[in-house]
């Protein structure tokens, strides 16, 4: 393989909606990093706040338009970027200094997306730190769920233009749509090391599981399973179904909410087979545990 030419023109593009607490430190890390970016964008989705004159006073280049959902606000930014990579992060989120020195180093010619690994964070302290799925693993996930954090991502704007960009009807789940399309552009590298910090927080649409269930299923029929027919296809939309209920289930579950069990439940009825993400038969056990053991609470002090 080829390596490209390291003179590579980064845009970094930020969507922001009511962010003026978060872009402080968010935009701190972003001017930290040891390689440079071109330039720093970010698109204020009619804020009610302070947003945009916080993002110009700290050096970024502001674009606003009219609220219009965080698909078409990144859409809107990297149309006005003049970089030949864009590098994805969200106003609540932040990177160490060398992710984007790193991420660089692993472009090649037929590179369309570079990853990292995340620590998850909240107001209290690091929950946890993943690295980052090996490519090639990723490739196989990324029909059933999403491995890829959005704001560890630099992408080729080439590739992202060629397949029309982010879904504006989508509020969520338009980066796993955006990744699986992807494929077929080319080629996916990752920095196994957690490089990016992803910010969980009461009222965030990583924290509803409803939300994000509802969301996958908007895009399992139109670009997960679009290139599938007939058994095949069915019996796909089963299997992306039961790992999501799974995954709505465990986001309940780390924030304390109502329907862990009912997720897990569904999640076993969606795809019984005990071959297929087995792992889900232990969620489901943990969360009967769980369920028992409130219920004996509230039964014990009435």
């Amino acid at each position: 393989m080829t390596t490209v030419d390291s003179d590579i023109r980064i845009s970094v593009v930020i969507p922001a909606y009511n962010a003026e607490r978060f872009l402080p430190r968010c935009l701190k890390s972003v001017f930290a990093q040891t390689l440079k970016p071109e330039e720093v964008i970010v698109v204020d989705d009619g804020s009610t706040d302070n947003t945009a004159a916080v993002a110009a006073e700290l050096g970024a280049r502001v674009l606003s338009q009219t609220n219009s959902g965080v698909a078409a606000t990144r859409n809107l930014g990297i149309q006005n970027a003049s970089g030949d990579w864009i590098a994805l992060l969200d106003a609540d989120d932040l990177w160490t200094p060398k992710k984007l020195e790193r991420q660089v180093a692993l472009i090649r010619t037929e590179t369309v997306l570079v990853y990292t690994g995340v620590r998850i964070f909240d107001d209290q302290d690091i929950r946890s730190e993943q690295l980052a799925v090996d490519p090639a693993a990723a490739r196989k996930m990324l029909r059933y769920c999403n491995p890829i954090t959005l704001s560890s991502v630099i992408l080729r704007r080439e590739a992202f233009v060629k397949i029309g960009g982010f879904r504006n009807s989508l509020d969520a789940c338009e980066d796993w749509g955006l990744w699986f399309r992807l494929l077929l552009l080319g080629q996916f590298e990752a920095v196994p090391d957690p490089l990016t910090d992803y910010y969980v927080y009461t009222g965030s649409l990583s924290t509803n599981p409803e939300k994000m269930l509802q969301a996958a299923k908007t895009i399992i029929d139109a670009t997960l399973t679009a290139d599938l027919r007939g058994f095949q296809r069915w019996a796909w939309k089963r299997r992306i179904l039961a790992v999501q209920l799974l995954s709505a289930g465990l986001i309940a579950r780390d924030n304390r909410l109502k329907g862990e069990l009912r997720y897990m439940f569904q999640s076993l009825c969606a795809w019984p087979s005990p071959f297929w993400q087995p792992r889900r038969f232990a969620a489901f056990a943990v969360s009967a545990i769980n369920s028992f053991r409130r219920r004996k609470e509230v039964y014990g002090r009435s």
